[in-house]
């Protein structure tokens, strides 16, 4: 036997339109069949239902207008276009550029992943970490994980510190009278002639000039 090939009832269509979500009794209402047909109607249908309020409400695939993360929102009812909430984390968190922490991923959302994430020590396609009492989530692909990571915590700037204009007049003076110096070298001989200035901030100002340092 051929199945039968089930098309939305118009009056549906127009009044999800209208509606935009709707929940289940009121599905049942509107099309007057059992709850057993509705939901193999809803089935066929491929509808989608909402990743909060416990999944109570409903809308056609042809209804919601996605933004660039996939989401769609409804007079407080939300819908992924990922599907389940695990989901829709596990996409999210996949693409960011530096993971997301529990609280980005509440602004994203609308509502708290932990009251909905499954209880569970590992996500599939996910790792979690601890940070500042903050969970943050990244990639468990190795190589995404590592970028996040390094995109989330840059490490610290190294100090570039180079003499006053004053004092760097003077050691270049210093080192074109004596060309073999060092820059401990040059330091020192500063240093007793009354200058502060550090073997370091020479190094520095030789790099920043192109000078050899020996």
């Amino acid at each position: 036997m051929r199945p039968r090939k089930t098309n939305y009832n118009q009056k549906t269509i127009d009044v999800f339109k209208q509606h935009k979500v709707l929940t289940f009794v009121e599905i049942c209402l509107l099309l007057q069949l059992s709850t057993a047909t509705v939901r193999r109607r809803l089935k066929e249908w491929k509808v989608m239902s909402s990743y909060n309020k416990s999944g109570q409400y409903y809308t056609l695939p042809l209804i919601p207008k996605f933004n660039k993360q996939g989401l769609w929102k409804h007079e407080g009812a939300f819908f992924s276009k990922h599907g389940t909430m695990k989901n829709t984390v596990i996409h999210l968190v996949q693409i960011s550029k530096s993971g997301l922490s529990n609280s980005e991923l509440e602004e994203i959302l609308d509502i708290n992943p932990n009251s909905y994430l499954p209880q569970c020590k590992q996500i599939e396609g996910i790792k979690k970490e601890k940070h500042k009492r903050e969970m943050v989530y990244f990639s468990a692909d190795i190589e995404v994980y590592q970028r996040q990571k390094k995109n989330r915590f840059p490490p610290e700037p190294t100090t570039f510190k180079l003499p006053p204009d004053a004092i760097s007049i003077i050691v270049l003076v210093e080192l074109i009278k004596n060309p073999g110096s060092t820059p401990s070298e040059l330091s020192q001989t500063l240093i007793r002639a009354g200058y502060n200035v550090s073997t370091q901030e020479i190094a520095n100002l030789f790099t920043c000039h192109g000078l050899k340092k020996n």
